[in-house]
């Protein structure tokens, strides 16, 4: 296998990203890309087998008192004490830096990967048990990022009375709005020192997230190519315009914003999956580890070479002792299956790939507006 995208052709420092990216030839100067064909409608999924089915809704349509109740959990998640000593050996002090930590851990695994779509579904879940913990017993919102493509400075999802906060300013890029103040402990890459929640929005990037790319990926004809066309498109420059947690990618989690991100991506998965849902709630493939000569598919090098360049370390040898086996229900295979273990370091118990490939199959109960 070798990289699927040559990165480095465009040099760009972000305010709180140092990253090299080429962007797709039809996003550059010489104007915006063609539009695709335009997407077939999906087929409506079958009916749901769980119960209790939650409706996931974006943020923008959500009732005010239900915004204000997601943020008030959202806030308690983040000031509610570590309850897992390992991951309080670790640094974790809140029960939002043992979420974020989980990402951290099992960074090199969830990225780049087979495992990619189906662990972030699995986050997502984690999240919503945290916020479960707070009381709130509604949907999770997700961002509509099409309708905001290019100008993400003035969503609704950024206003600090209505939604996450702004832009962030000052030597921090710290946030205003609901989440001005915290703090989280965890990061950047796989050090860890308190940090306030903090983004720097960059709407040179946020054009890539529009229905073009995200027709784009869902266009493509099997998860193998589903995956990559998630990942390298919408999901990697919608990360690159709000660069969240000082743009890096281990910890972004920190900012409560990547959630409403990593939903539009999920949904981007399930909307891929719902037209053609037999075939596709069984197709899973892809590696379950990073290849040390690979890393990440968005930065140029292997393992090694990225993390000398975007300076975020390796793990610690006490992250290495709680790192999951990449390899667990896989048949000791580097090749991601139905059966591979998703673990959350203990905050939920651990689940399957296939557990998380309906999102309505009894595991998960969800559906999106």
């Amino acid at each position: 296998m070798v990289k699927l995208l040559q990165l480095g052709a465009l040099g760009l420092a972000l305010s709180g990203l140092s990253t090299a990216v080429a962007l797709p030839a039809d996003a550059t100067a010489a104007g915006p890309p063609a539009p695709a064909p335009p997407a077939p409608a999906p087929p409506k999924p079958k009916p749901p087998t769980c119960k209790g089915l939650t409706k996931r809704q974006e943020w923008r349509n959500m009732k005010r008192p239900d915004q204000q109740a997601y943020i008030k959990a959202q806030r308690c998640v983040m000031t509610s004490p570590a309850k897992l000593p390992k991951l309080k050996a670790l640094g974790a002090k809140t029960r939002w830096d043992e979420l974020v930590m989980l990402h951290q851990v099992e960074a090199l695994q969830i990225h780049s990967t087979g495992t990619f779509l189906p662990f972030h579904r699995y986050f997502l879940h984690v999240h919503q048990f945290l916020l479960g913990e707070c009381g709130y017993k509604g949907g999770l919102p997700w961002w509509n990022e099409p309708l905001d493509a290019g100008n993400f400075i003035n969503s609704p999802l950024l206003d600090p009375v209505n939604g996450f906060g702004g832009d962030g300013t000052g030597p921090g890029n710290c946030t205003n709005g609901p989440f001005a103040g915290l703090t989280v402990n965890i990061g950047p890459g796989f050090f860890n020192k308190p940090r306030c929640v903090n983004r720097k929005i960059n709407d040179f990037f946020s054009p890539l997230t529009n229905q073009t790319y995200v027709d784009e990926a869902l266009n493509q004809p099997d998860y193998a190519s589903a995956w990559v066309a998630i990942y390298m498109g919408p999901h990697l420059f919608g990360h690159i315009a709000l660069a969240m947690m000082d743009g890096n990618s281990i910890t972004s989690p920190g900012d409560p914003l990547f959630f409403t991100h990593h939903g539009f991506v999920d949904k981007m998965w399930w909307d891929w999956q719902a037209r053609n849902l037999s075939a596709r709630l069984t197709d899973m493939n892809g590696p379950n580890a990073q290849s040390p000569d690979i890393g990440f598919l968005e930065f140029p090098g292997g393992i090694a070479e990225e993390a000398a360049e975007q300076g975020w370390g390796s793990p610690s040898p006490a992250m290495l002792a709680i790192t999951p086996d990449p390899k667990k229900g896989d048949n000791g295979g580097t090749e991601t299956t139905l059966n591979h273990v998703m673990s959350s370091l203990g905050i939920i118990p651990d689940a399957t790939v296939r557990d998380v490939m309906d999102i309505q199959g009894g595991y998960l109960c969800y559906q999106y507006e």
